[in-house]
């Protein structure tokens, strides 16, 4: 199974789902890019932190530009927002029907997933903790077998 989370810097909500959702399926290939990213940019202090209170590590990811050629290598495509999710079926039409808003596809709601960029320690790992919750609960949809590709 091959997953891709998107979000729009691959800084912050896309690198910690990719990190922690290889956690929970470690057998499934998963990566992260950004619409956005941009290559020189460093990952926030407070992902590394929050990721290493969880036994986890992102220092070998480094911001990747998204290309088509992720969008087809991928079996599921999760983004983090509902502009980013309409924006990638505006560009990228013949794989709308591997795309999903991650929290519409975990709780069925068309909701952001908040990006925890420039908060204060305490609100950031609030927010990680919450993308940790809906990781946990993708990944066990995902090996479930319940989960369908369908149209967006």
């Amino acid at each position: 199974m091959n997953i891709l989370f998107i979000c729009h810097a691959n800084l912050c909500r896309s690198v910690l789902a990719q990190v922690l959702l290889k956690k929970y399926m470690p057998q499934a290939t998963v990566w992260s890019c950004g619409l956005y990213a941009n290559p020189q940019q460093h990952l926030p202090q407070f992902v590394e932190k929050y990721l290493s209170q969880q036994g986890l590590s992102a220092s070998h990811i480094k911001p990747i530009q998204l290309t088509e050629q992720d969008l087809k290598q991928a079996d599921w495509i999760f983004c983090m927002e509902p502009q980013q999710l309409e924006q990638l079926t505006d560009q990228y039409a013949p794989y709308i029907d591997k795309m999903w808003l991650l929290n519409e596809f975990v709780y069925g709601e068309e909701t952001a997933i908040q990006d925890p960029m420039g908060l204060e320690e305490k609100a950031f790992f609030k927010q990680a903790s919450l993308l940790e919750q809906t990781i946990e609960k993708c990944a066990q949809k995902l090996r479930s077998g319940s989960a369908k590709l369908v149209q967006v």
